[in-house]
């Protein structure tokens, strides 16, 4: 039997000397532990797929949370065993919640010089893959499934849009380890057996690497993906004065351009030379290039911006084949992990929902912003209506505005953009 296919206590003794469990939330499905292996030593968090499709609810939050904290304190690496389908949908708003503040922890101890491995052992979908794309290094085998949607909504919504039958096997290929080892670098295929993860493991160990000091040459990586994987780049620049019905660019400065296949955004646009406005809409989802544009336009800012808007309507991330063929989940990890580097460093980053939220470009926002703040006829979703539709699922429930500022998904609720664009 392959070691992705055991289950996580029988894989943790397999790979670790030692184990020493942490007390922590009873109620939460993780295990968390600190590890030994050899002369080095880790602080373990295991996702358990068997419970619940190993989904993050707020108790599997709260125990990655003192995980992280754990790390810190003992100044050792943080590794994560990711068996996940993501974010726990039966959870609403709290689940929501959970996800936006331990994401906003990992965030703030990357930054703050913690080293994390992701191990990606079978599947690791939805919010779990940008936990993973957010370690310095991300170990999976060829068999290990790694992308923001999962392939049954791929397939779904794949080939409504894109040329051509897109089978099962098209999307697991491009899903694949040995295929995501082969298109990032901070991706290393190891064999599937006990053997393969301990070189692996003890391999990172022994390296400095760390994701944040590297942003501009994975920025780098990032753009030259799109030609390597075949995709054209949009060459539309258009200039407008208004790109939403509720946000009017005349009352915040001179016109801007935008760009993008899937959403619009403005580059380099400051209402005043302090302040950088930017917006993300789109009629349904927002694309690798779309979140790769976002993230370079406010990785460039200059260290005299002192505040940063983004206006939001965007319903999810792009569930498209076309979108995972370049990796999605590394995408938005960067563009949240840039954001927030801009608010450690001094610069106020305030998220305002003027529409539709949801899915992982929700999850990258608000857990990188300083604030959040959503019109009171704005909506947020876990999963969008187009996905609901697509895999007819039954209609979730719409997490009121009550709720999600109870949970705190949303810091603040506004009744008009007056206060936030002047």
């Amino acid at each position: 039997m392959r070691f992705s296919q055991l289950d996580l206590d029988r894989q943790l003794r397999l790979i670790f000397d030692e184990l020493i469990d942490l007390e922590g939330d009873p109620v939460g499905s993780l295990r968390v532990a600190k590890g030994a292996l050899g002369p080095f030593n880790a602080l373990v968090v295991g996702f358990d797929f068997s419970v619940q499709g190993g989904s993050i609810g707020a108790a599997e939050a709260r125990q990655l949370a003192v995980g992280i904290k754990t790390a810190k304190r003992l100044g050792i690496p943080l590794l994560m065993m990711l068996n996940t389908g993501g974010v726990r949908v039966t959870e609403g708003a709290n689940g929501l919640a959970a996800f936006r503040f331990v994401f906003r922890d990992l965030l703030d101890a990357k930054l703050d010089g913690l080293q994390v491995l992701s191990v990606v052992t079978r599947h690791c979908y939805g919010g779990g893959s940008m936990l993973a794309t957010i370690g310095d290094r991300v170990l999976v085998n060829a068999h290990s499934q790694i992308s923001m949607s999962g392939p049954k909504l791929i397939q779904a919504l794949t080939e409504d849009t894109e040329d051509g039958h897109v089978s099962s096997d098209d999307i697991h290929h491009v899903l694949n380890g040995a295929n995501r080892a082969g298109i990032s670098s901070r991706f290393q295929l190891v064999e599937d057996d006990e053997q393969g993860y301990q070189c692996g493991i003890r391999s990172f160990f022994s390296s400095k690497q760390n994701l944040v000091a590297s942003n501009l040459v994975i920025l780098d990586e990032l753009e030259h993906r799109f030609n390597d994987q075949g995709l054209t780049r949009s060459s539309l620049q258009v200039t407008k004065n208004s790109v939403h019905s509720l946000i009017d660019l005349t009352e915040i400065g001179e016109e801007a351009s935008w760009s993008g296949s899937s959403a619009m955004f403005s580059l380099d646009n400051h209402a005043d030379e302090r302040v950088a406005i930017y917006a993300l809409v789109a009629d349904h989802f927002a694309d690798a290039e779309a979140v790769f544009d976002l993230t370079h336009a406010i990785n460039a800012l200059s260290n005299s911006v002192v505040g940063i808007k983004v206006f939001i309507d965007c319903s999810s991330h792009s569930p498209k084949l076309s979108a995972e063929r370049v990796l999605l989940s590394e995408y938005l990890a960067i563009l949240a992990i840039c954001m927030r580097e801009k608010h450690v460093n001094g610069t106020h980053v305030h998220v305002i929902l003027v529409g539709a939220a949801g899915g992982g470009i929700f999850a990258a926002l608000s857990a990188a912003a300083s604030e959040v703040t959503m019109l009171k006829t704005a909506t947020v979703q876990i999963l969008p209506p187009a996905a609901i539709d697509a895999m007819r699922w039954q209609d979730n429930d719409v997490i009121t505005v009550t709720q999600l500022i109870s949970a705190r998904v949303v810091d603040n609720v506004i009744d008009d953009l007056s206060g936030v664009i002047s």
